[in-house]
């Protein structure tokens, strides 16, 4: 841990001359990293232990049921994950009893919105199966996995929140629990399969979610920040942010999944699908550092362009690039060099998948990218430009997958590198040309409830 500040630490030096900001980002990341870099590695071991006992065709189902509970809980938070931990890192100092209200606002929100989602789809789950793989019979496993959705959407808020208050010992510390609470699911996935896959998730979820809630409360009170849900419905302006962050998720994540289900629909799209799902496990591993990065530099860039201090917040973004960048691609070139190797992995029949895991490490790139610059439009308050570049991504897709890119697992990687590859430079040149502005290193600060 401390051999990770100090690296860090090293290489911000050269983009963040303020020893402060520099000490924040090396302290958050170094924590979070760990935290997250523990929990790819157990969740990408269990999912090839799982792929291993129930086969491809199951692990086919399996990656259908876990992309749509992964789409309905980004869905479920209502963009307020991201919102809530801009305005919690915003108002954390100079205004702890508004903190609080925001807090126990988002809470007592996403709890009911958790709560309805969950028997909305157990009410709903045979429709639902039979418009994702019609004669597949998943109907009674969807209707587990709402346990899985409701606990995943709390816990990502909780990790969200942890974030905005810049305690990052915390988010390493839910994610280095749900990463040893793994194995659960496969000893759940020898016994019932698919079923047991899901009933082990679930389990895991509800316990990250207890641990998350300790943890939050615990923080709170140790930076005096008390949480309320007494006049907690006057932070309802939060929505506002929220809204676009929640158009822009649904952009993401429904049009990721929606390509996904129609190559699972294809006569043989599970065995296909299974294969891209597989690859994808590898984009995750390496998604873990931008990914946190995002979640660290969100809270940290949000203050700094609160105090109109634009050179801080291109240094600090210049800098956390460049690392996102150079880790990436190190670890994208590994699995452009042995994509037999690490496909088969899985079991038999995956490695005929090594064509895709090519196109996946590229891809990775492409992301990481996005990742990065996106945190600096979404902590700039840019939520219409944001949104915008997620509208045209998710349509790239959308079109390519129409005209033929979604008939096989190769295919539908491609199109996933088109579409960030695009989105991407435009996203660059947008958020290029917002920092050119001029800002006043003395004007007020932008207030939290635009």
């Amino acid at each position: 841990m401390w051999q990770l500040r100090g690296s860090l630490s090293r290489i911000l030096d050269k983009y963040l001359p303020a020893q402060s900001l520099k000490k924040r980002l090396a302290i958050g990341m170094s924590w979070v990293t760990a935290g997250s870099l523990f929990r790819q590695i157990s969740n990408f071991l269990a999912v090839i232990i799982v792929a291993r006992v129930i086969g491809m065709s199951d692990f086919g189902k399996l990656a259908v049921i876990q992309s749509t509970v992964l789409m309905i809980s980004s869905f479920g938070q209502a963009g307020i994950g991201l919102s809530t931990a801009k305005y919690i890192a915003s108002n954390r100092v100079s205004d702890p009893q508004r903190t609080g209200r925001i807090i126990g606002f988002t809470l007592a929100f996403v709890g009911g919105v958790s709560l309805a989602i969950g028997l909305l789809v157990v009410s709903c789950s045979h429709l639902l199966a039979d418009k994702l793989l019609p004669g597949r019979d998943i109907a009674g496993d969807l209707s587990l996995s709402s346990v899985w959705m409701m606990f995943e959407i709390i816990s990502l808020i909780q990790f969200r929140m942890l974030a905005g208050l810049e305690s990052f010992r915390s988010c390493a510390t839910i994610t280095s629990c749900q990463g040893v609470l793994l194995p659960i699911v496969w000893v759940t996935s020898h016994y019932g399969g698919v079923t047991g896959a899901v009933l082990g998730y679930s389990a895991v979820s509800i316990i990250g979610c207890l641990v998350g809630q300790v943890m939050l409360q615990k923080e709170c009170q140790r930076l005096g920040v008390p949480i309320t849900y007494r006049k907690a419905w006057g932070e309802r302006s939060i929505l506002r942010m929220s809204t676009m962050v929640w158009l822009s998720e649904i952009a993401m994540n429904a049009t990721n999944w929606a390509v996904g289900i129609l190559l699972a629909r294809r006569p043989d799209g599970l065995a296909e699908y299974a294969i891209f799902n597989a690859a994808s496990r590898y984009q995750n591993v390496l998604a873990f550092l931008p990914t946190r990065i995002f979640h660290v530099s969100l809270p940290v860039l949000a203050n700094l362009q609160a105090e109109g201090n634009r050179h801080g917040f291109t240094r600090a973004l210049v800098g956390l690039g460049v690392i996102s960048l150079l880790v990436t691609a190190a670890g994208a070139s590994l699995l452009m060099l042995f994509p037999d190797i690490l496909m088969s992995w899985y079991g038999k029949g995956f490695g005929a998948g090594s064509d895709v895991l090519g196109v996946v490490a590229v891809l990775c790139v492409a992301t990481s990218v996005w990742t990065v610059a996106s945190a600096g439009l979404w902590a700039a308050e840019q939520s219409r430009q944001m949104l915008g570049l997620d509208l045209l991504r998710g349509s790239i897709l959308v079109l390519l997958c129409m005209a033929g890119g979604a008939t096989t697992a190769r295919g539908l990687a491609l199109a996933h590198l088109v579409s960030y590859s695009a989105g991407g430079i435009l996203l660059v040149w947008v958020l290029y040309r917002y920092l050119r502005q001029p800002w006043s290193a003395d004007q007020p600060a932008v207030r939290a409830d635009l």
